[in-house]
């Protein structure tokens, strides 16, 4: 069969109804803790690949936090109609040795995301879905600011329908790979909320 970009299942409106669902999400669990425990952060990194990526940390307990990001991207090139659209998010628990958003922590993370990729000859239209183990490190800028700095390696399922790009998006056969390798990096800018 035909199908256009307007009828996948990661289209604008669908991405943006997300991306809402999951900031009113973050904001209803900001709002149940108390504000000196949760830091809100920009990741500077996929900010310079123009894909932004906003996030929220939240303390748990004297050693712990838990850490939640969202990843939207939405190119289109207009050479040939070629596009790269999706959503990530990568929730993760945090262990800190020294204590909350000073110095070095590990931690567990989670991905999501749902990815609708055509640049060759080939479309995908999927999710993947995985887990992995992080290492940052974070330094103190001034009283609100902070810098964080981490990387994460792990597994991710990649599930997704192939098409024919060029002949209107003739459906061509699933697909379903395991990937092994780095799954997150970050330099965040964090603020800390008074």
């Amino acid at each position: 069969t035909c199908r256009d970009w307007s009828s996948d299942v990661c289209s604008s409106d669908l991405i943006m109804k997300r991306i809402v669902y999951c900031l009113f999400a973050l904001f209803c669990v900001t709002a149940s803790i108390r504000a000196q425990h949760i830091a809100i952060k920009a990741n500077a990194l996929s900010w310079l690949t123009l894909t932004p990526e906003i996030g929220a940390e939240f303390r748990l307990a004297p050693k712990w936090t838990a850490d939640i990001s969202c990843m939207y991207r939405a190119w289109t090139l207009r050479e040939d109609n070629k596009k790269i659209t999706g959503i990530l998010v990568q929730p993760e628990l945090r262990y800190w040795f020294c204590q909350p958003y000073y110095r070095h922590f590990i931690g567990l993370h989670a991905s999501y995301g749902d990815y609708n990729v055509g640049l060759s000859k080939y479309r995908y239209q999927g999710f993947l879905a995985g887990g992995g183990l992080t290492y940052g490190y974070q330094i103190i800028l001034s009283q609100r600011f902070n810098m964080e700095f981490s990387v994460g390696v792990g597994y991710l399922r990649l599930n997704h329908d192939k098409y024919n790009r060029p002949t209107c998006g003739l459906f061509l056969n699933q697909e379903k790979l395991n990937y092994f390798g780095p799954t997150k990096a970050a330099i965040r800018l964090v603020y800390l909320l008074p």
